[in-house]
């Protein structure tokens, strides 16, 4: 190993190949999801914080809705203002698509449509005038049901209409959606009559300008990028303080703590400085913990981290003998492992047998928000207590992020500085309060009235509740335009510290009903930018392969996570079941409901629209007779401690919700005949049991994603040419390639695991028809595919090809992502690859690389940012003058052959991570 750079990530496991696109399902070992929102917070600080008006050494908080009327009436309201956009757009489709056959109630439908508009603009005008009357607050929770009750008429009517065609049964339908019409008129009519009583008028004032609009997505790109500078203002000091306590030369065993309150950057911090030594450690890991967490999880991904075993032998083990191969592993390194987020000693106490003192230098850093949890771990380690930020570097990261893109010293007029500061003095020097309300700011007009407007908001928001870091994430809560609203809130479904990715985040919220179609534009794109804008409000953490690409994962902070809860909850969007065994809620109104745990006694209701299950829950299928209404089941094999065996949906009777937008489960051969009918089916995702794909998917001609992962044998009889609507395919090849595969045009993501079957030529014919992909991934046990020019695949900015290559195709124009695994590729094709124009991000896997040599000429590379080589048999490495210009992160990996191969120096001191 003499003369390997010290830059090199040395991981003491082999390398394998990348995670092939067919297991993508495969989630990162995450924690389990917190089940309350308590915390406790130290606030004994040097720099006093003004966001709470106590001052303890330890405080608990639960986070509540303020106890006061216009607390509950903002509640309230958030969850109609998310609901009635929704129920509006359905009310328009069905009265286009069948009010010309309910005779009976056409006038009425029209009428419903229009008071549910006045309603929205009532919500509007609610905010504005702040009526602190609280009978303002029951006429929105009114407006709320009533919204409620109209889908569900709507939604019964198209499914009897679908299972019972006869004409017989047609004129009963109709005389019962009459029936049911009729109450919620007069429903709404006594609403509409309460509204005009209390003075609040049908108008829309008061909004504050939109920004989708103004907004660019290279913009929104750019902001992301500058976000993630700003987000280590004031830390430099603070990760060299930590990284000086990890490298110290004491030989026990220490553990170093990073202590402070939610939003103040203790993960930030702590991902900053172990990225910074984790090399000099033998093995390391770095991992969330949660309030409610399973010890196997927990040791399962540790384990993952620093060894070399399969999960299929990882399974089989007991959490004694998980516990004591991780500890045997462990005795003889010098380790480091990073726990996230520990809440109590209690978990300390759990997993610290399991990190031994072996004498070695290891070191274990907690993040906590508690300091007696700190001391508990490592009496003799002095805490580090992470400060806010002081008012000089609260002021620089606040102008950061109000104006993006602009030299902060300039930016801000001198008539905005005063008020400026005055609103930055509210958020405490709290960086999460200053990111959310500079962001707010970034997107209103730079004038005194306006900024002044903000911070009276501020004023009356926190003069009203001592939960003020609460109080400041809502404002942005509140300045969000409707549409984005119930996208927001979605999120708080997901588990603690969840990541998840955005194409399916993306197709969740189209099946949910939340987008809405904008002309000339595909549903999808207009997610995406809904996502983007979610993200340029710093309302969403989001991860990208490159700075300028798209986002591939998100999450949800913690805190953000508690007020999405704390809104949804309150006006019946979501609930949640994160507490394991018996049903603890009312199943009568649960409209979507996550499953975090296992759950026991739980009935689902006619109400019931979405379950999205994070755990191997299982509900007896005998109790989802009534829940006919169902249109989203997502079937998620979060937590790997306890993988999923069975489907949570009855599969023989599938067929019968034929709402079903998004199919996400867990199946077997019994699925076949049940997945007719759904003609509403937009997203099919199905995994693991089953031998062969149902040929039924053949007819559902609404399908616009199909992915199948896991245990199947073959594709069976399987026909696609009829699915015009996919843009998403990943499936394993056969014979629908020869058959008609070549004319789906609206194709932006294939992924094709070509290990058995002669389907070459066919494959690459088709692909050159195929113009609108983006994604394009393919694998084979041995030769790939003579792939024709894709000189003319102007929108394909990623690839992955794992297996041998003959010759390198002509890639596309605008290729941006390349990933290369087993292809036998020689210094000739990297002469090749150096050149490509676009080119951001390269990843070469074993056997992707076969000589012993590689030299990056002058100007090699040019636009690339991230490259990754893993567990090639390279000796020697050369980066000439010029080349590498632009790299940002380089991360080599089990390269054990390697001789020379340093960084130059100028390349090294640009370098965000090695």
């Amino acid at each position: 190993m003499a003369g390997v750079a010290t830059y090199l990530l040395l991981r003491p496991v082999a390398p394998v190949r990348p995670v092939s696109a067919f297991k993508t399902h495969m989630r990162i070992l995450s924690p389990l999801p917190k089940s309350t929102w308590r915390f406790r917070v130290s606030t004994q600080s040097p720099c006093e914080n003004p966001l709470f008006a106590q001052k303890t050494q330890v405080s608990d908080r639960v986070c509540r809705p303020q106890a006061n009327i216009q607390g509950i009436i903002d509640f309230l309201k958030s969850g109609a203002e998310a609901v009635i956009p929704q129920i509006i757009g359905k009310v328009v489709d069905f009265i286009a698509n069948e009010g010309k056959h309910l005779f009976e109630v056409h006038d009425d439908l029209r009428w419903i449509k229009e008071e549910l508009e006045c309603m929205q603009c009532f919500l509007e005008d609610a905010d504005s005038k702040q009526n602190t009357d609280a009978r303002v607050g029951i006429l929105v929770a009114e407006m709320r049901d009533v919204s409620y009750e109209v889908e569900d008429v709507i939604d019964s009517f198209i499914v009897s209409q679908r299972r019972r065609p006869e004409l017989t049964e047609i004129v009963d339908t109709h005389h019962e959606v009459a029936k049911q019409i009729g109450p919620i008129k007069q429903k709404i009519g006594r609403i509409s009559q309460k509204r005009e009583t209390y003075g609040l008028r049908d108008i829309n004032e008061g909004r504050q300008e939109a920004s989708s609009s103004t907004t660019t997505l290279q913009e929104r790109r750019q902001f992301f990028a500058l976000l993630e500078d700003s987000e280590v203002v004031g830390l430099q000091e603070e990760i060299e303080t930590v990284r000086k306590q990890l490298i110290y030369e004491e030989p026990r065993r220490r553990v170093i703590s990073i202590v402070g309150m939610g939003g103040l950057g203790k993960t930030t911090l702590a991902k900053k400085v172990y990225h910074a030594v984790k090399d000099d450690f033998e093995c390391h890991a770095f991992i969330c913990l949660s309030q409610q967490y399973e010890i196997r999880d927990i040791l399962m991904r540790i384990i993952n981290c620093v060894m070399e075993l399969s999960f299929e032998v990882i399974e089989k083990l007991s959490v004694e003998d998980l516990g004591k191969k991780l500890r045997d592993h462990l005795k003889e390194k010098r380790y480091l492992v990073v726990i996230d987020d520990v809440w109590s000693m209690e978990a300390w106490d759990t997993l610290k047998h399991v990190l031994p003192d072996g004498m070695k230098r290891s070191r274990v850093m907690l993040t906590t928000r508690t300091r007696e949890v700190a001391l508990h771990a490592d009496p003799s380690s002095h805490p580090h207590e992470i400060r806010v930020l002081d008012d000089e570097k609260g002021w620089e990261l606040f102008l950061k992020t109000v104006f993006p893109g602009e030299n902060p010293s300039t930016a801000c007029p001198l008539e905005l500085q005063e008020i400026g500061k005055n609103i930055l003095k509210k958020c405490g020097g709290l960086p999460l309060a200053i990111l959310v309300l500079g962001s707010l700011l970034s997107r209103k007009k730079k004038t005194l009235a306006a900024w002044s407007k903000v911070l009276e908001s501020v004023y009356r928001h926190l003069t009203k509740s001592h939960e003020r870091c609460m109080e400041i994430l809502a404002l942005s809560y509140w300045d969000l335009p409707p549409h984005l609203k119930p996208c927001f809130l979605y999120l708080g479904l997901l588990p603690e510290k969840y990541e998840i990715h955005s194409a399916k985040l993306i197709r969740l919220w189209i099946a949910e009903g939340f987008i809405k179609q904008r002309e000339n534009e595909i549903i999808e794109d207009v997610a995406e930018d809904y996502l983007e804008e979610l993200v340029d409000r710093s309302m969403i953490q989001a991860i990208r392969t490159r700075s300028n690409g798209p986002v591939v994962k998100c999450r949800i902070h913690d805190l953000l996570r508690d007020l999405s809860i704390s809104k949804a909850t309150q006006n019946n969007f979501f609930t949640i079941h994160n507490v394991e065994g018996t049903c603890s809620f009312s199943a009568t109104k649960v409209r979507r409901l996550a499953l975090h745990c296992s759950i026991h006694g739980y009935q689902p209701t006619v109400a019931l629209r979405s379950i999205l299950s994070f755990s191997n829950s299982h509900i007896s299928h005998s109790k989802f007779n009534r829940a006919k209404l169902l249109r989203v089941v997502s079937q998620d094999d979060y937590s790997r401690s306890t993988p999923v065996k069975t489907p949570i949906l009855p599969e023989n009777e599938i067929k019968n919700f034929i709402l079903l937008r998004y199919l996400e489960l867990y199946s077997s051969n019994r699925l076949v005949p049940s997945i007719q009918g759904l003609d509403s089916l937009q997203t099919l995702v199905l995994k693991a049991l089953y031998r062969s794909l149902p040929y039924a998917i053949s007819g559902l001609k609404q399908l616009r994603h199909l992915e199948a992962y896991g245990g199947y044998d073959q594709v069976g009889n399987l026909q696609v040419k009829n699915l015009t609507n996919l843009q998403t395919l990943c499936i394993k090849a056969g014979s629908w390639i020869e058959d008609g595969f070549g004319e789906l045009t609206n194709l932006r993501k294939l992924e094709i695991d070509a290990t058995d079957g002669p389907y070459h030529e066919s494959v690459s014919d088709s692909i050159h028809k195929l113009k609108s992909l983006r994604s394009l991934s393919f694998k084979s046990e041995s030769y790939l595919p003579l792939f024709r020019p894709f000189k003319d695949h102007l929108h394909l900015y990623h690839m992955s090809l794992d297996g041998k290559i003959q010759k390198l195709p002509e890639f596309p124009p605008n290729l941006a992502d390349l990933i290369l695994a087993g292809s036998n590729i020689e210094q000739d094709a990297i002469s090749m690859l150096e050149n490509l124009p676009q080119l951001e991000s390269l990843e070469l896997w074993v056997d992707s690389y076969n000589s012993k040599k590689m030299v990056l000429s002058l100007g090699g590379f040019a636009q690339l940012e991230t490259l990754g080589l893993y567990g090639l048999t390279l000796e020697d490495w050369i980066v000439k003058e010029g080349a590498l210009r632009s790299v940002e992160s380089v991360k080599i990996e089990c390269m054990t052959y390697l001789k020379t191969g340093i960084l130059p120096q100028r390349i090294r001191d640009r370098l965000k991570r090695i």
